[in-house]
C-alpha cells in the first residue's frame, strides 16, 4: 500500500521537472535572442559612425 501513495507524488514531481524544464529552454532562448539582437544593433551603430566618419572627411 505504501508505493501506491508514492505514485501520485512521483508523476506530480516529474510532471513539475518537465515544466521547470520546458521554462529553462525558452528562457535561454529568449535571452539568446535578446543578446543576439543587441550584438546586431551594436554592429550597426559602429558601421552608421565608419560611415559618417568617412563622408565627413
Amino acid at each position: 500500500m505504501g508505493m501506491f501513495t508514492f505514485f501520485p507524488f512521483l508523476i506530480i514531481m516529474v510532471y513539475l521537472a518537465i515544466l521547470a524544464g520546458i521554462f529553462l529552454l525558452i528562457y535561454s532562448w529568449v535571452n539568446k535572442f535578446i543578446n543576439l539582437r543587441q550584438e546586431q544593433n551594436d554592429l550597426l551603430r559602429e558601421i552608421i559612425k565608419k560611415l559618417d566618419h568617412k563622408a565627413s572627411e
